[in-house]
């Protein structure tokens, strides 16, 4: 049997009883014990840089979340969604620091960047620490944090998929020139407001251009040069905006 294709992989990148700096281990201790959805892959990455970058080489997700304590600055027990990019000026460079054997989000970013392994999406959500000493324990900031954290992590999880196929919708348009037409233009305008979601967490008028979509594709105002994948995408989005405004609507 072939193993299932991972949509998204969730890391939990921590310090092992490093207090706070343990937090992304107990996250995915958690979520592991839920039901995420199919495509959904949760593990524990506080092993080596170089090892998580060879695991993405393995499992090769279309996206990454990856959850921990970071210090940062913030108040104990902030909790902060961003895209993560390679912060690395030479990220080669990163793997040879990387042999240190500790583990952070910024590395596992920088090393993976270096050996071509990391996603094209890559989401951080972080927590700030409220203690770094050794325990077993998390801070009672930390601790708060947690759950703030768990509940962008699943949000993130659900939202992926719409937001993975907005940007293949996206380089497909690119690819091929479509007659301009009102099924076309309001594509266009629901793929800039999935990218505002994305960046900003508001959904704006996406769902009002979901249902402008649906009616232009059914009412044929559609151009020319449209193909069977276009139609198949197309709808797949409306339909998976249809599942994912039921289900945020009932969390």
């Amino acid at each position: 049997m072939q193993p299932r294709p991972v949509a998204v992989l969730v890391g939990g990148v921590s310090q092992l009883f490093q207090g706070d700096l343990d937090l992304g281990r107990l996250a995915v201790e958690q979520l592991a014990a839920e039901d995420l959805g199919h495509g959904v892959l949760v593990e524990d990455l506080h092993y080596g840089a170089v090892a998580v970058a060879q695991r993405l080489q393995e499992v090769q997700p279309a996206a990454l979340v990856l959850v921990g304590a970071e210090q940062r600055g913030r108040s104990p027990g902030a909790v902060t969604r961003r895209h993560a990019t390679a912060s690395a000026a030479n990220p080669q460079a990163a793997v040879a620091d990387a042999v240190q054997g500790y583990v952070s989000i910024d590395l596992v970013v920088d090393v993976a960047a270096g050996l071509d392994a990391l996603p094209e999406r890559v989401v951080a959500v972080e927590v700030e620490p409220a203690s770094t000493a050794t325990s077993e324990e998390l801070s009672a900031p930390a601790r708060r944090g947690l759950v703030g954290a768990l509940a962008v992590v699943r949000q993130e999880v659900q939202r992926s998929p719409v937001l993975l196929l907005a940007t293949e919708i996206r380089a497909a348009l690119a690819d091929h020139a479509l007659a301009p037409s009102p099924a076309l233009r309001v594509t266009e305008q629901l793929l800039d407001e999935l990218a505002r979601l994305d960046r900003d967490g508001r959904w704006g008028r996406t769902f009002g251009l979901r249902d402008q979509l649906r009616s232009a594709i059914a009412a044929g105002m559609t151009g020319e040069g449209m193909t069977h994948l276009d139609w198949g995408l197309w709808w797949t989005l409306i339909e998976a905006l249809d599942r994912l405004q039921r289900a945020e609507a009932t969390a």
